[in-house]
């Protein structure tokens, strides 16, 4: 079972009174899903620890970028002993089809999962031929 001490070789190093801005960010590339519908290509985005204010979704050219920052919250008066949790900056860039309109993406996030909704162009949109008898 795991003590309240860690080894000494793995005791946070990371002075307790540090400022979210002076600790070292990792940066990853969070795990994503995406699904299609008839309309609209639909991306999911892990990023746990990120806030809405800490989010940005950009499109430039036909590169689609997700980037998180996320954040730490350390209870008032306990210094850390063992700390494994440190802030991630999340970075992921797509490159985007022909078929998809850059003027109607939304975005939104819950959670740690961003959801961006990225609309089919108009007539990239699959359609159904009616097929006569004769």
């Amino acid at each position: 079972m795991f003590g309240l001490f860690a080894p000494a070789a793995q005791r946070c190093t990371t002075p307790a009174r540090t400022t979210e801005a002076e600790r070292p960010h990792r940066q990853t590339a969070p795990p994503c899903d995406i699904h299609e519908t008839g309309t609209a290509v639909v991306l999911t985005a892990d990023m746990p620890g990120v806030a809405q204010d800490g989010v940005e979704v950009r499109i430039h050219g036909d590169l689609l970028t997700l980037s998180g920052r996320s954040a730490v919250s350390e209870p008032d008066r306990l210094a850390p002993l063992w700390r494994e949790y440190a802030p991630r900056d999340y970075v992921r860039t797509f490159r985007l089809g022909q078929d998809i309109d850059p003027e109607r993406v939304s975005a939104s996030i819950k959670d740690g999962v961003l959801r961006v909704e990225l609309q089919k162009r108009a007539g990239s949109q699959p359609r159904r031929i009616q097929v006569s008898a004769g």
